[in-house]
């Protein structure tokens, strides 16, 4: 070491450090020449071999109390019984100019004992770089194993010097992209060799996780801890093929499940995880074992991500073999799987379809409701009146249109992603929807459109308003309220009821937002045409004589700027929903400016759906719609200070997935004469007279037209014919096509708005005890009110934790239960806890965090007492 880093380190000893009597012991005498060469200011340097050693002590003890001294002294320190000068030592500081006293010194460690530690390490610390990012993690008191921990942080460039941190980049750095070589050696592993680490890791693993072979690997340490977790949260034996793998430390091999649960969740590694734990998989050639392995079975692994393609196969079969004695269970273990670590990432391979596994599990979510819903109607449809299946369709059977539209929606993304897995599933869906559904529904609803009291004579049901009377209920009351109010309507075309139905939903998820949902009979034959003119203020309407065209007071009504033109005359504007979209906030409040009424013409699903081309994406267009139609809501509320708000539709749609089957064909033997206008599912003339193939009535009779203008509408679900696209539909008098919406949006301000604002579910964790005293602990949560239209469900992540040390694994829970019993809304967790040492008086806790702003809804405290299970 040479004079200038020997005067520096004693001047820090002296000045920094605050000691006034330093010894230093050269028994080689190599630092003779450098001690006689020093210059220390203000400090005294006295060569111990050349003044007595009493008169040494009787100066610095009695005679020279305040001056800096440094003692050196060419020779071996003497044993303590021989040293005259003992007593001072031990209240001054040693200096040594070997390497390893002056990384001690550098390092400021304490322990003059750590100086043999270190010079066995000295290869490492041949490198500058390597000593100053240690600098950074060691502490003053940080003995043998701490160094060499934090050895391994540096050489591995780990976040923390913490095992577990260290294991994630080793197992890491097995990956480039999406390529992944377990069986090679890593630069960090290479270097651990290098150094001399590789007997410390290993003790460290055999502490960590009780792993101890005859010729250890990463490899080898690799798939045991992979192995062990999925073992651990299996129900039941695994597979013979595996088991040679298990630690045989039950407690250590807990530590395992808790490493790989860390290891999955961590932002920074999850994604290394997600390719080593495939490329694992494959290795053992997991799925070949997992080939019989039911739910139940899987229903807590998330190791591999192999498992969650068998816990779908197994749902699917069950479904699909009509194994449903307990739906209860197969639900259960559907939402236990969305909580899971495969569903909630992000999967890079599958593109902008989200995560499919999530949304294999939504489709398969909405068949079970679908089936279940099915099993409470086993028996059939049976209503006494057209009012009795009228509000039976609005308040439940609208719920077979929507879940049926909410499988195909996810199934097209799952189809979209190259999965084909649930196809299968696509025809137990079809056979309860288009087999079962659509004979009921229309078996039933056309009992009351026949006869001389039928619907169809008599277009009516009462308490519910007719869509021709849209604008003197609705429009007008807001118009009389206060003399400077304002109406917006939103009509958006075939926007059906049940598509309605889940846009309030989602308004009513939004602060300050208040919808409300209605219905009105809607016009029949169910058509854009007649539907539009309905829904306009109005004297009378009808179809222009001799011809198809409706009149709205004598005025045509097909365009918007016709619309524009009828609206104007009751203070009114029609404006396009694509126009108001593309509108900044000036430019829509100067628009609207002189308008009282405003009308906004939005057509997303009958632009998709009656275009043969792209029928097959009606339901997309509807979760389009749904956005959209929310975005407007917003910008009325928002930018144009729209307090009234109503959206409504000009008919309904019918849709099947599959092609029709010429059954459902009603072929005219013969066209009439008269025919004004002929459509798949209904044909406008006059003296149209009858036919079996049809109903027939007059739109004075169903829509309330000035004229006498005829129709025939196919029975049931029937088309005229199949040209131009034949999946999407409407027209007819199904309660898909005429139960028509209405939502009525106002604005909630001040204590209203809090009071009405959307809440998420509380969560209390049941029991009163909060000692955990078994590595694995379960508990037991409830979600204290029913999801409702106010209150929405509550995702947590739940972990141990020591402060903000994570300590255990850490599990997500969702609370979406809307059942009234208590019962149905518990849930229950386990959690592992990390092996190591807990102080039972201290305090740690139970943690729950919001998984997407990892807010923390509670913290609960508890105390961890081990020492009963530690004795054993």
């Amino acid at each position: 070491m040479d004079t200038q880093k020997i005067t520096e380190s004693l001047s820090k000893i002296f000045h920094t450090e605050g000691h006034r009597i330093v010894f230093w012991y050269d028994q080689d005498q190599e630092f003779l020449d450098t001690f006689q060469s020093l210059d220390l200011d203000d400090i005294k340097l006295v060569n111990l071999s050349e003044e007595s050693l009493l008169e040494i002590k009787v100066r610095l003890e009695l005679e020279d109390l305040d001056s800096k001294y440094l003692l050196y002294s060419p020779t071996q320190e003497p044993e303590p019984e021989k040293d005259w000068l003992l007593d001072i030592k031990l209240y001054s500081r040693p200096f040594h100019a070997d390497k390893a006293s002056i990384l001690l010194n550098e390092l400021k460690l304490q322990k003059q004992s750590m100086r043999a530690h270190l010079n066995e390490r000295k290869k490492f610390f041949n490198s500058r770089d390597r000593v100053n990012r240690l600098k950074k993690l060691v502490s003053t008191d940080d003995r043998e194993q701490d160094i060499d921990l934090k050895i391994l942080t540096v050489l591995t460039r780990s976040e923390q010097a913490e095992i577990f941190h260290i294991l994630m980049k080793l197992f890491g750095e097995m990956c480039v992209d999406r390529d992944c070589d377990f069986k090679s050696p890593t630069k960090s592993w290479t270097e651990i060799e290098k150094f001399g680490m590789a007997p410390f890791f290993w003790e460290q693993m055999a502490k960590a996780f009780g792993y101890n072979v005859d010729s250890p690997s990463l490899s080898d340490l690799l798939i045991r801890l992979l192995v062990n977790d999925f073992a651990k949260n299996f129900r039941g034996d695994i597979p013979g093929s595996l088991s040679h793998f298990l630690l045989n430390d039950k407690t250590l091999a807990t530590n395992a499940s808790v490493f790989v649960s860390q290891w999955r969740s961590n932002l920074i590694h999850f994604r290394q995880y997600g390719v080593i734990s495939s490329e694992i998989a494959k290795e053992l050639r997991l799925d070949e074992h997992l080939i019989n392995c039911t739910e139940e079975c899987l229903l807590d692994v998330m190791t591999f991500e192999v498992v969650e393609r068998q816990v779908i196969r197994s749902l699917r079969t069950k479904i699909t073999q009509g194994d449903l004695q307990k739906p209860a269970n197969l639900k259960t273990a559907i939402l236990r799987r969305k909580d899971g670590h495969w569903t909630t990432i992000q999967l890079d391979e599958y593109g902008n379809n989200g995560n499919i596994y999530a949304t294999t599990y939504n489709a398969l979510e909405s068949t079970l409701d679908l089936l279940t819903i099915r099993q409470k109607y086993d028996a059939g449809f049976s209503f006494a009146s057209a009012k009795d299946m009228y509000q039976a369709y609005t308040t439940e059977l609208f719920k077979f249109d929507q879940l049926y539209r909410l499988f195909h929606e996810d199934a097209d993304k799952v189809e979209l992603a190259g999965f084909d897995i649930i196809k299968d599933v696509q025809k137990v869906v079809e056979s309860c929807y288009s087999g079962w559904y659509l004979d009921q529904i229309s078996m039933n609803w056309g009992s009351f459109l026949e006869g001389e009291n039928g619907l169809l004579e008599h277009w009516s049901i009462p308490d519910i308003n007719k869509q021709q009377d849209f604008f003197v209920h609705n429009v007008k009351p807001v118009l009389k309220s206060r003399p400077n109010s304002r109406a917006f309507v939103i009509i958006s075309d075939a926007f059906r009821y049940e598509v309605a139905e889940e846009l309030t939903r989602e308004v009513n998820s939004k602060f300050r937002f208040k919808a409300m949902l209605f219905s009105q009979l809607g016009v029949l034959p169910s058509y854009t045409a007649l539907g539009m003119a309905s829904l306009l203020p109005h004297r009378e309407y009808g179809y222009k004589e001799g011809s198809d065209q409706v009149l709205v007071d004598g005025l045509p009504c097909s365009s918007l700027d016709q619309r524009g033109a009828i609206l104007s005359k009751h203070d009114g504007i029609a404006i396009k929903a694509t126009d108001l979209l593309a509108m900044s906030k000036n430019e829509g409040r100067e628009l609207i400016r002189d308008w009282r009424v405003v009308y906004i013409y939005h057509d997303q699903i009958d632009s998709t759906g009656d275009t043969a081309s792209s029928e097959g994406q009606a339901f997309s267009a509807a979760r389009k719609a749904i956005d959209e139609i929310s975005s407007l809501i917003k910008i009325v509320v928002n930018n144009l200070n729209g307090s009234n708000v109503f959206v409504t539709a000009d008919h309904g749609f019918l849709y099947q997935d599959n092609a029709p089957s010429p059954l459902e064909k009603s072929a005219l033997t013969y066209k009439p004469d008269g025919v004004a206008k002929a459509k798949k599912r209904y044909i406008l003339g006059w003296e149209l007279g009858e036919s079996e193939k049809a109903w027939h009535s007059s739109t004075s009779k169903t829509a309330g037209t000035n004229d006498d203008m005829e129709f025939w509408i196919p029975k049931g679900i029937n088309r005229f014919h199949f040209a131009g696209g034949a999946r999407f539909i409407h027209g007819g008098a199904l309660p898909q096509e005429i139960v028509v919406p209405v939502i009525h949006v106002r604005e909630l301000e001040g204590k209203t708005a809090q009071k009405e604002a959307m809440k998420q579910v509380g969560v209390s964790l049941l029991g009163s005890n909060r000692k955990i005293v078994n590595y694995i602990q379960k508990f037991e949560f409830i979600q204290t009110e029913k999801i409702s239209e106010k209150m929405e469900a509550r995702t947590l992540v739940v972990s141990l934790r020591d402060g903000e040390q994570l300590i255990s694994n850490e599990e997500t829970l969702t609370f979406d239960s809307s059942s009234d019993s208590m019962e149905d809304r518990k849930r229950v967790v386990k959690l592992m806890l990390q092996k190591g040492s807990y102080d039972n008086k201290k305090e740690y806790s139970l943690t729950l965090r919001d998984p997407k702003t990892q807010i923390e809804y509670e913290r609960i405290p508890l105390t961890i007492d081990l020492a009963f299970i530690n004795d054993f």
